[in-house]
Order: C-alpha cells, then sequence, then structure tokens
C-alpha cells in the first residue's frame, strides 16, 4: 500500500504552482490582473472595494507575479491620496507613477474631512499641503486622463486653480475632470462667495491657451472659474457640463453663460444645479434676458436643480433642447434648508406650455377638474421674454422618456399638465415629492382623464413617499398593463 504523505498549508500551494495559472502566458495573465484591480468609474458607484485587488498585492503573491505585475504599466495608473495625507501615501503614489511608465492616469484626490468643523481655518488641508501633492502630479500632466478633487475649504481648491494654469498645454490626453467644493450652503439665497479673499475668477488650465482636445466631461461643483469669453473656447468638443453648487455672486453674467454653451455645441449632457447664471435688474434684465433661446441641438439629458421657481423660469427661458429625452427636476432649497419644499407650481405649468405668463395664468387654471381644492396660488410677477411667446415648445417634454422629480411640491392641476405634457414617458422616478405626484398615476374610475396620463410608462421608481398608495398604483389594472419595472425605497 503506498504511503500518503501530508503536506503542510504552503507546500500544498507550491505543489499546485505549476498547474492551470502559471500555464498562461504572460500576455493572458497581464489582462486578468487588470480585471481583477478594477477600473476608475468604480471609486463612486458603490461598488464592494473588497472585490478589487490592490496591484501590490498582486505583486507580492510570487515572483512571476511580481515580475508580470510591475511589467504591466497600465496596471498602476490609478493614483488615489485621500485625507489625512501622509509621507507613506505620497511615497506609494510616487512609486505608481514611476511603475505605470507612460500610460495616462486616471487621478482621485479626496481631501475631505467627515469631521471638520466647517471653518474654513482650521481644516487639515491647507494651501500648503495641495501644494505638496501638486508638485508630485504636475510633471506628470501630459499623462492626465481622468482627474477628480474634491476639498471642503477653498483655499486647497484656489491653490490647484493658480498651478495648473501654467500646463494648460500639457493635458492633451484629458478627457474627463471634476473640481468639487464640497459646500451645498452656498447655492442658498442670499448667501455669497467665502472666503472673500480668494474669490478672484481664475482661468482653468489657463483659459484660451489650453490645449484639451481630448476634454469631453467637466463638472464644477462649488467651483468657480474665469468665465469670460475665449477662456472656455478650448472646451468646444465637451459632451458633458454640469455646474452645481455656486455662490451666485461668482456665477456668470446671463451673456457669459450663453457664450460658454454655444462654445460647446456637441453638448448631450447639461446640469445646472443650485443656481444659474446672474441677470441683470430692470430693463435691462428684460432686455438681456429675451435676445434669443440657447440651442442646443444635440443635448439629450438635462438636470436643473433650482432654489425657487421664480428664478427657474427665468433661466430655463433661455433654453432650446431639440433633442431632449430625459429631464430630471429637483428642488434642492428643500435638502439645503432643511424645511417643506416651496409650491413649483408656476414652473410645472411652465413646462407643460412655455407660453404660459403671470398675465396668462388664471385661478381658473388652478381648479383641479376633479373637483378638488389644491389651495393654490401663483406669484403676483413672472418673467416673460420673446421666447415664451413661441408656439413650439423649447423644452419639448412631448418627445421625453424619462423623467425624475426630486423634493416636487406642487398643485394637482400642475402635476397632471405637466404628466399630459409627456405621453411618450416610459420612466418615471419620484424621490421625497408630494403624494400627488404619485396618486395621479392611480386608476380612478371617476375620471376617464386620468387613465390616460402616462400611457406607456414602463418603469416607475418611487423613495420617501406613501407606501400603501405606492401600491394602490402598481396594482391598478390600467397600470399592471404597462408597468413592467417597479421599484420603492423607503
Amino acid at each position: 500500500m503506498e504511503s500518503i504523505t501530508r503536506l503542510g498549508p504552503h507546500e500544498h500551494l507550491a505543489s499546485h504552482r505549476g498547474s492551470e495559472i502559471d500555464r498562461l502566458p504572460n500576455e493572458i495573465l497581464s489582462p486578468i490582473f487588470m480585471l481583477a484591480v478594477g477600473q476608475p468609474q468604480h471609486w463612486h458607484d458603490g461598488s464592494d472595494p473588497s472585490l478589487t485587488t490592490s496591484p501590490t498585492t498582486l505583486s507580492h503573491i510570487c515572483r512571476r507575479w511580481r515580475q508580470v505585475s510591475l511589467g504591466t504599466g497600465s496596471l498602476w495608473t490609478q493614483i488615489v491620496l485621500t485625507y489625512p495625507t501622509s509621507n507613506e501615501q505620497l511615497t506609494r503614489a510616487l512609486t505608481w507613477l514611476s511603475r505605470s511608465t507612460t500610460y495616462p492616469l486616471d487621478i482621485l484626490l479626496d481631501f475631505r474631512d467627515p469631521d471638520w468643523d466647517w471653518e474654513e481655518e482650521t481644516h487639515g488641508f491647507s494651501w500648503c499641503h495641495m501644494e505638496a501633492v501638486l508638485v508630485l502630479l504636475l510633471p506628470t500632466a501630459p499623462r492626465w486622463r481622468t482627474l477628480e478633487l474634491f476639498t471642503d475649504t477653498w483655499a486647497p481648491m484656489c491653490a490647484f486653480l493658480l498651478h495648473t494654469g501654467k500646463i494648460g498645454r500639457c493635458l492633451e490626453k484629458l478627457e474627463k475632470l471634476h473640481l468639487a467644493r464640497c459646500n451645498e450652503y452656498f447655492a442658498l439665497k442670499g448667501e455669497v462667495f467665502k472666503p472673500a479673499a480668494l474669490g478672484k475668477h481664475l482661468p482653468l488650465f489657463g483659459g484660451a491657451e489650453a490645449v484639451v482636445p481630448r476634454l469631453r466631461e467637466v463638472t464644477l461643483t462649488g467651483v468657480h472659474v474665469e468665465w469670460s469669453a475665449g477662456h472656455w473656447q478650448p472646451l468646444s468638443g465637451l459632451v458633458k457640463l454640469e455646474l452645481k453648487y455656486q455662490a451666485a455672486d461668482v456665477m456668470p453674467s446671463v451673456a457669459q453663460f450663453r457664450q460658454i454653451l454655444l462654445e460647446s455645441p456637441n453638448l448631450e449632457v447639461l446640469a445646472i444645479v443650485g443656481g444659474g447664471p446672474q441677470f441683470p435688474t430692470g430693463n435691462e434684465g428684460s432686455l438681456i434676458a429675451g435676445r434669443g433661446s440657447i440651442k442646443l441641438v444635440r443635448l439629450m439629458t438635462f438636470t436643473f436643480g433650482f432654489v425657487d421657481a421664480h428664478s427657474a423660469v427665468q433661466l430655463l427661458e433661455l433654453f432650446d433642447f431639440p433633442a431632449l429625452r430625459e429631464l430630471n427636476l429637483e428642488d434642492v432649497s428643500a435638502t439645503l434648508q432643511h424645511q417643506p419644499p416651496e409650491d413649483a407650481s408656476a414652473l410645472l405649468y411652465w413646462l407643460s406650455n412655455p407660453s404660459y405668463t403671470a398675465s396668462t395664468i388664471s385661478i381658473a387654471d388652478t381648479d383641479d377638474k376633479d373637483g378638488n381644492d389644491t389651495n393654490f396660488h401663483f406669484p403676483l410677477s413672472f418673467p416673460s421674454t420673446s421666447i415664451a411667446s413661441s408656439s413650439s415648445p423649447f423644452i419639448p417634454l412631448g418627445q421625453v422618456h424619462t423623467l425624475s422629480l426630486h423634493s416636487i411640491h406642487a398643485s394637482r392641476p400642475s402635476l397632471k399638465r405637466l404628466y399630459a405634457a409627456c405621453p411618450s414617458l416610459s420612466s418615471l422616478r419620484l424621490s421625497d415629492v408630494c403624494d400627488e405626484a404619485l396618486a395621479l398615476l392611480q386608476e380612478s374610475p371617476q375620471s376617464s382623464a386620468i387613465q390616460n396620463l402616462l400611457p406607456v410608462l414602463v418603469t416607475l421608481v418611487v423613495r420617501g413617499a406613501n407606501k400603501e398608495l405606492f401600491g394602490r398604483v402598481v396594482s391598478s389594472p390600467a397600470r399592471e398593463a404597462t408597468l413592467k419595472e417597479t421599484r420603492f425605497d423607503q
């Protein structure tokens, strides 16, 4: 009888090293390593970090794996620095930059402190800390592919804008940029930029001198730059632009805003959240606001987060989106002020028919045809321009197939008109909205008109609403026939 030799755990592994995976050539092993490491798009999508592996871990498995991993420059291109920075972090980043050889870099800089006390001067990541990081990264600027920078305070962001203003001619590989000073409260009405001493508008990558032929996505959250004519011309290839949570006094003028968008004719995705451009007051304001629409013929997705309905309509009147397919609306003041949302009925009326103005909307328009008292009153004044008098809709709801409403509270008739203006809608997402927004979808034998609302709706996703009401809606005969995907999040 043959003797059986028991192997220790490490000997057992060693006995298999010559098996399947070690038979793979380096050309196949290297892509497998890339899949194990993951891609930068997973940084913020909630993916489980345990499902990815550090290149350093792979390089410490065995001699061959180390040889393959060190010889795969694309394995070391995801450069991540977080708060608090340390010499160990900077040394690791320097090592990865060296090992990445000439491959394009995906850089994530997240210097937010969850325990910050909201005082600019006390934050642990300062101007000097940012300069130390830039000393490491600026020499690699010609290889930047994606760059995401998150800060709590303005000083480090200002340092970034100032120092990167000198490298604009070296960014030929840059495809995506996201700069965020994460303080949404600056978007509230009456708030001004702070610290005032650092409020100067700095050109993005040097402005007109920048060379960024591949840049397609730009997100500026709480970050203002030089908006004047010519400084955005190098960004003419953008397909996605997001301007979020800016203080009103550092936003561009209407003329600058229009020029920025018209210099990006290929835009497909646009987000304006927290406030728009600065409108002049009085007769001058009416003249400028009425000079014509901002027509973006390729725009398909528009996200609009407003602080008040009056300013919202004033901005929307400037737009013309003939190819629009997805519309996302949010009352951001509700989240920022921790108060019930204001009535957005005026905005919904305007969206359903841009010819509406204060003089054309009467109290009769607010009477619910089903006999319900809405107790709604329009504001005394409502912006009106030559755009609003056009017979063709500039926000064409009739062809929109996806609609998202977040923190929207409005009268029943205004919501009904909004839904009625969206006959092609296949996907509806409701988050923290009034009950009427959901109740209108329920079949009502007393009103055959309601059954015609959103006739081709396939997807309904609801969060923060009445769960019992949601159940009645999705189980109603009219909705059961069309709804294919439903989800309720508490």
